[in-house]
């Protein structure tokens, strides 16, 4: 009968505890919430300013805008671009080696995966012109097809490296 007293009193107790200290535990949990909602808001800025990129592009090739505001609003988008990925890899902890080599083990498995036997075309890709495939690997990626830009050393769409134009 004298166990029931304590054990009722150690109950209550830690009861008060967690109640007092349910405030902390809140404000750990709001943080992470919160954190989590900027990382959404800046992938959906970088998803925004990468489809403005892409529509200044569009408008350029048609003509609808001219080469110098084009030049300029590209630089505009570009560097906020740039600065927004840069806060996005801050935010997820990008630079540090366990993610660089999970990304090694990742290329390497996808490598590993896609190396087509010596000899063999994988059945995506077919014989082409040997005049045309140089002409369309200037500016398009022998791999996917996806366009290219001057300077580009790796495929934006499939990250293959592209050979050196000269």
């Amino acid at each position: 009968m004298e166990l029931l007293p304590l054990l009722g009193s150690a109950l209550l107790l830690i009861g008060l505890v967690l109640y007092l200290a349910r405030p902390l535990l809140l404000a750990n949990a709001a943080s992470t919430v919160a954190q989590g909602s900027d990382v959404r808001s800046l992938y959906e800025r970088k998803e925004q300013l990468l489809g403005a990129i892409v529509e200044l592009e569009l408008d350029r090739e048609i003509g609808k805008i001219p080469a110098e505001d084009f030049q300029r609003n590209f630089a505009q988008l570009e560097a906020e671009a740039l600065a927004v990925i840069a806060e996005l890899d801050q935010l997820n902890g990008a630079g540090s080696d366990e993610l660089e080599r999970r990304i090694e083990a990742e290329v390497a498995a996808q490598r590993q995966q896609g190396a087509d036997p010596p000899g063999e075309l994988a059945p995506d890709r077919q014989e082409t012109d040997p005049a045309a495939e140089k002409a369309l690997q200037h500016n398009f990626c022998a791999n996917c097809g996806a366009p290219r830009r001057d300077g580009d050393r790796f495929c934006p769409q499939c990250g293959v490296a592209l050979a050196e134009t000269g």
